[in-house]
């Protein structure tokens, strides 16, 4: 049907196989039909093709919308799924007629359009999914206000946390995922239609109208720019090789919290599995899949920037590759953050090992050189080499932190700074009140249980608002597609 005129031998059976995209184009079949469907009701209005052939066309994709894929002949010889539906049509209705489908667009506006639409509707389920996540993690800290942990830098024991601290933290990192997957959107959400092959087309079309039909929010003007970019789909991988990466922070730390060295949480049994020959093993392996996933979207990531970096304007087949990274980055991002979801609302924490790692490494350090600043009027800097002297010597002399005592500090002074320091010993074993600490840390975003409700509600605040504006572009995709189907079938009629 495409090759009778410029060529006139039938394409190689391994260089059409090679070059196929028809088993990746199932995905976009719906918005390809629907596409077909506002494109023939735009060119009847425009009387650009009569209301008659026009009828006729939209008969058989309604057809087809129907009866689905499966109403298709999917060979590799017809390229994709573009000649599939166009090859439906004719036969439906005739070369005559059918052969107008294909009037003032060309499959290079049509499939960037197709691709647009399904992604919108694959983004907005993320976004609820990592929104659920948010949710979730919430929970779990609301229930953890008081639960102490240690807090770690370059993976050592630093100053003392709580456990809804450390989840609100990332309650804050998956908003911002959920926050850049909504502007992935939106910049998704423009329409190609009418852009044609590159030029537009001579033709008297409103490319306006059908992008209202589909429920686009605007049309993507330069027509050239229309059918060559990529840069919405480029943003979209972007933003879940970022969420997948923050995932994965949390997947690690859950396989670290998990093991016998550290054993700060127990992961449900539901989320684990165990050795075929060792029996007593319980592996994190829900986690360590989630770790593995998200080197895979930055290999998705990179393979799609590499596919777009030397591509000139506006069309080549290349993009063609681009969009199975596209559709992998989705859907191994949507599954990885419903199962780890699932998995953070069932965590079980430890509050006494935490507590006790908490009180290890001498965390209440930093603490105590604060207190010689306030109430010994010391430099913070005297103070910070102070304390950390009396630490060297009592790890040196085996000692805990349970038996530092305020003559160890003064020895300390007196040899760093030639004199003692003007503390009591009630005032030395204050720093060493790890609820006090926390409860001290009342600024904005702090671990204090005061803070962190703060923090929760201002999230939950967020997250609510944001789920209002996810709904409410997904009613507004719903409300075009409806109103499209209906306009059809008033047509029909």
């Amino acid at each position: 049907m495409l090759r009778g005129g410029r060529l006139e031998k039938a394409i190689d059976e391994m260089a059409s196989k090679y070059t196929s995209s028809m088993q990746t184009d199932i995905r976009i079949f719906k918005p390809v039909v629907h596409i077909n469907m506002a494109h023939v009701i735009m060119l009847a209005e425009r009387r650009i093709i009569s209301v008659e052939d026009a009828t006729a066309i939209l008969r058989a994709l309604h057809e087809l919308h129907e009866r689905g894929v499966e109403a298709l002949e999917l060979k590799p010889e017809l390229e994709d799924i573009h000649m599939a539906i166009e090859k439906f049509v004719v036969e439906k209705v005739g070369e005559e007629v059918g052969g107008k489908l294909h009037t003032a667009k060309s499959r290079n506006d049509q499939v960037a359009t197709a691709i647009r639409m399904a992604l919108r509707r694959d983004l907005l389920e993320l976004e609820a999914a990592v929104l659920e996540l948010v949710s979730n993690l919430l929970t779990v800290a609301e229930k953890h206000v008081d639960t102490i942990m240690p807090g770690y830098t370059h993976m050592q024991i630093a100053q003392p946390t709580t456990f809804a601290h450390y989840l609100v933290a990332y309650a804050s990192v998956f908003l911002r995922d959920a926050e850049r997957i909504s502007q992935s959107f939106d910049q998704t959400n423009y329409c190609p239609m009418g852009a044609c092959a590159l030029a537009g087309t001579g033709f008297p079309i409103d490319r306006v109208r059908v992008a209202r039909l589909l429920g686009f929010k605007r049309v993507v003007e330069n027509t050239m720019d229309a059918v060559g970019t990529r840069d919405f789909a480029l943003q979209a991988i972007s933003s879940l090789a970022i969420l997948m990466t923050n995932l994965s922070r949390l997947a690690e730390e859950l396989v670290l919290w998990s093991s016998a060295e550290f054993n700060m949480v127990e992961i449900p049994d539901e989320f684990t599995a165990t050795s075929s020959i060792m029996p007593q093993k319980k592996n994190p392996v829900v986690a360590e899949i989630a770790r593995a996933k998200a080197g895979r979207l930055s290999g998705d990531l990179v393979g799609a920037l590499s596919v777009m970096k030397a591509l000139p304007q506006s069309y080549s087949l290349d993009l063609q590759e681009l969009t199975p990274l596209l559709w992998d980055a989705v859907d191994q991002a949507l599954e990885s953050v419903r199962v780890m979801s699932r998995l953070m609302g069932a965590i079980k924490p430890k509050p006494e090992v935490m507590r006790r790692r908490a009180q290890e490494s001498f965390a209440m350090a930093t603490e105590l050189a604060d207190l010689l600043v306030r109430r010994a009027g010391v430099a913070f800097r005297e103070a910070h080499a102070v304390v950390g002297r009396m630490i060297a010597k009592a790890i040196e002399e085996g000692k805990s932190h349970d038996a530092l005592t305020l003559d160890d500090l003064q020895a300390a002074c007196r040899e760093l700074v030639g004199k003692e320091v003007q503390l009591t010993e009630e005032e030395f074993r204050s720093a060493f009140d790890i609820e006090r600490c926390i409860e001290a840390r009342i600024t904005l975003g702090g671990p204090s249980p005061r803070s962190v409700r703060e923090q929760i509600k201002r999230l939950r605040g967020a997250t609510k608002n944001r789920e209002k504006l996810r709904k409410a572009k997904a009613r507004a995709i719903e409300k075009a597609e409806q109103k499209l189907l209906k306009e059809v079938k008033r047509r029909l009629r």
